[in-house]
């Protein structure tokens, strides 16, 4: 997922702090979830269900655009 691509879909759901910065550090950084958790303070459970909740808002996003094709 590229930044602008984030950034949008943080808006969209009106992503909090700390979730969205560690979301972002995995889902656009590629650092792993545990160290992410570690970095910002939070449960690993919790960042996990952020990061899920990014993962699938973006999925919804290409489904109805039908840009899954392929993947």
């Amino acid at each position: 997922m590229t930044g602008e691509q984030f950034d949008t879909i943080a808006r969209m759901i009106r992503a909090r702090e700390p979730a969205r910065s560690a979301a972002r550090l995995v889902l656009v950084d590629g650092l792993t979830q545990a160290d992410a958790a570690r970095l910002h303070k939070m449960e690993p459970n919790a960042l996990s269900n952020s990061v899920r909740r990014y993962r699938e808002f973006d999925r919804s996003i290409r489904e109805a655009y039908g840009l899954n094709k392929g993947l």
